[in-house]
């Protein structure tokens, strides 16, 4: 055994250590202080095969979770491993894809992979721990548009099939991601003016869009807080009183319900404490992975249009799905932010990684 693969399987091991920590933790601890969804409606079901599974998420939940469940005598311990094994094995599959060991720092990155609430909600039989899963193979995919690989794989295939199956509002930002990267690439590579141009042709589409649909919206957010009632733990009134709340609150919605907790709710609750420690850590790794590029760019006057501009219709597009389903409550905010955060960090742990790449691909197109 060589030093590098015995580097590697000890990083790996303390991981896998880690995850199990958080297993324990989770149904030992965790799900005394708050209630755990519906983890254990999962694992007691008892439902028949029926194509429901293939379109219905919570079916699908169900019906692969009660056989889980009855094979592990309903015990909520081992019940859940198979869930932590699929997080763990998914994560070490992406980390090794990407190669991003070799690019960042083994302690950065471990940190990075075990927050709290990240590592909470996919370590259980979760629709999370699903999110996880499409999270790493979209992201994969996003990162091959990049590079110029468009092959569609059939593991590309099935991580937008559990996309679909779990979160399909996140397909139409992600398609749009792909095909911006696609004519900006083969049509626009020099041009960041026209890349420009079709970021606002884009922007514009999904602006009309929401215009168009601002009825059904208003009725959709009105309906929506029904399922979030004050003696279920919803800790915030409905902002949504008026005709067009939903856009009136959206830049702040966005933000809050992708941050989880406000101050006042983290002094309050300290499993909210908790989330919003982690949520800051999230801003700040942020900030941290991404200045390393963009700082230098912007010191030039320029900004890498192909990257930044893909990125902010993924990711602006997730947060504007998240935002309803977050606004009413802290916890559901983190937990359902536990389905796509996987995606937004491996894209920025991509990018911190290949930021001298890319930083000497934009000098070069700079002198042309």
């Amino acid at each position: 055994m060589t030093i590098t693969s015995f580097k590697i399987s000890r990083f790996w091991l303390c991981y896998f250590f880690i995850r199990l920590f958080y297993l324990f933790f989770t149904i030992y601890v965790f799900r005394r202080l708050t209630p755990l969804g519906d983890t254990g409606r999962y694992l007691w079901a008892n439902v028949p095969f029926s194509l429901r599974l293939f379109h219905d998420s919570t079916y699908f939940m169900d019906f692969f979770g009660g056989r889980i469940g009855s094979f592990f005598g309903r015990d909520m311990l081992l019940s859940n491993i198979p869930a932590m094994l699929i997080s763990f094995f998914t994560i070490r599959w992406v980390v090794e894809k990407l190669s991003l060991r070799k690019y960042v720092n083994n302690v950065l990155l471990i940190i990075t992979l075990s927050l709290p609430t990240f590592s909470i909600w996919t370590s259980v039989w979760s629709k999370e721990t699903f999110g996880l899963v499409f999270s790493a193979i979209i992201a994969v995919l996003i990162i091959n548009f990049l590079n110029g690989n468009y092959k569609i794989k059939v593991i590309d295939i099935v991580g937008l099939y559990l996309c679909f199956l779990f979160r399909p509002h996140f397909l139409p930002f992600i398609f749009q991601g792909l095909v911006f990267i696609y004519i900006a690439r083969n049509f626009m590579y020099h041009k960041p003016a026209s890349q420009l141009g079709l970021a606002i042709i884009f922007f514009s589409i999904n602006i009309l869009f929401l215009f168009l649909i601002r009825g059904i919206i208003n009725i959709y957010v009105e309906m929506l807080y029904t399922h979030f009632p004050a003696d279920a733990g919803a800790t915030r009134d409905n902002i949504f009183l008026e005709e067009y709340d939903f856009f009136r609150y959206l830049p702040w919605g966005m933000f809050i319900s992708f941050f989880g907790p406000t101050l006042s709710e983290m002094i309050e609750t300290p499993t909210h404490a908790i989330a919003g420690i982690e949520s800051i850590f999230i801003l700040l790794l942020f900030f941290y992975l991404s200045k390393h590029i963009y700082i230098r760019y912007l010191l030039k006057l320029r900004i890498p249009s192909l990257l930044t501009i893909s990125y902010l219709i993924i990711f602006s597009g997730f947060l504007l799905v998240q935002y309803p389903l977050g606004i009413f409550n802290p916890g559901s905010a983190i937990r359902y932010r536990s389905r796509f955060i996987f995606l937004f960090i491996l894209l920025l742990l991509y990018l911190y990684g290949q930021r001298e790449k890319y930083y000497l691909i934009g000098k070069r197109l700079a002198h042309k």
